[in-house]
């Protein structure tokens, strides 16, 4: 659905590094040090034409398209040359790029899990959250300190029916001349989310400003926002908030969307039954629908 993503295989290896132990433990009581893994750390950076696979390919890729100077061809280099018998060349070159940049950070925090040193690693990553919230190196970090636990990527928030429609530019230039209108700064949260995300949430709380008791907005800042590290910061949002309406239907189907990303897969069939049940003819409805089909099918 939605997010950026490591494969399927390099998430199934930081799973096995994050829950190893090793020769000690950190402040938290998680093991600080882990097996090394054999092979290269995984290379993922942004590139202007798109995502390409393959570390080799991905520096091609940097070398053709970013200026010479570049930090994320610095990087892919770095991970490049990575092996059994240049670990320390391959960390101290990472480590020798500027740290405030979060393609930097999060390759730094790889390759340390790869090798074998699990307290920098998760340190690293989480300092590539902060430096880069919601974004694609920020999601990748993100996804990687919670591969077990959650879905990659983030909830999607589901407008409602009715809100403002048309293209991003027509959304935006909507936005300029009725700057007032909550629906609009909805419609632009809705239409955001999937590749700038921190746009998407700060016109939900635009949104919200304007319409402080409307259902909508609090329900898109409570999805847009969700914290892997908390996800209870949005469960209090709406659990409570569906007590307090009497019609819960947009409420219901987040709450489903929420645990579904948690991995709570019959609860999230729950609410999204109660939806398809209360409200078949909406929107919501045929979306939640559509999602039982698709957990009955796995």
């Amino acid at each position: 659905m939605l997010g950026l993503a490591l494969t399927a295989g390099i998430c199934a290896a930081v799973t096995v590094a994050l829950a190893a132990g090793g020769g000690g433990s950190g402040r938290d009581g998680a093991p600080s040090t882990s097996k090394p893994f054999t092979g290269a750390p995984p290379l993922q950076i942004e590139l202007p034409k798109g995502t390409v696979k393959g570390t080799v390919a991905q520096l091609h890729a940097a070398e053709r398209e970013l200026p010479g100077g570049d930090v994320r061809i610095a990087v892919a280099r770095a991970i490049a040359g990575y092996s059994s018998n240049r670990v320390a060349a391959t960390l101290a070159a990472l480590r020798a790029l500027p740290h405030d940049q979060a393609v930097v950070s999060l390759h730094l925090g790889l390759a340390e899990i790869w090798a074998g040193q699990r307290a920098a690693g998760v340190a690293d990553l989480k300092r590539t959250r902060a430096l880069d919230p919601y974004g694609f190196y920020g999601t990748l970090a993100d996804d990687t300190l919670h591969v077990k636990d959650q879905l990659r990527g983030y909830p999607l928030y589901v407008a409602p029916a009715g809100i403002p429609g048309g293209s991003l530019a027509a959304l935006h230039a909507l936005a300029k001349r009725q700057p007032n209108r909550s629906d609009v700064w909805l419609a632009l949260a809705y239409r955001l989310q999937i590749g700038h995300h921190p746009d998407a949430l700060a016109d939900a709380r635009r949104a919200l400003e304007l319409d402080p008791t409307g259902i909508s907005p609090r329900v898109a800042v409570a999805v847009l926002g969700y914290s892997k590290d908390d996800p209870s910061a949005s469960f209090a949002v709406l659990g409570p908030l569906s007590q307090q309406v009497s019609d819960a239907t947009e409420i219901r189907f987040h709450l489903g969307m929420l645990l579904y990303w948690l991995k709570q897969n019959t609860d999230a069939e729950a609410q999204w039954r109660q939806v398809e049940q209360d409200s078949p003819d909406t929107s919501y409805g045929r979306v939640a629908a559509r999602l039982m089909q698709t957990l009955g099918a796995q």
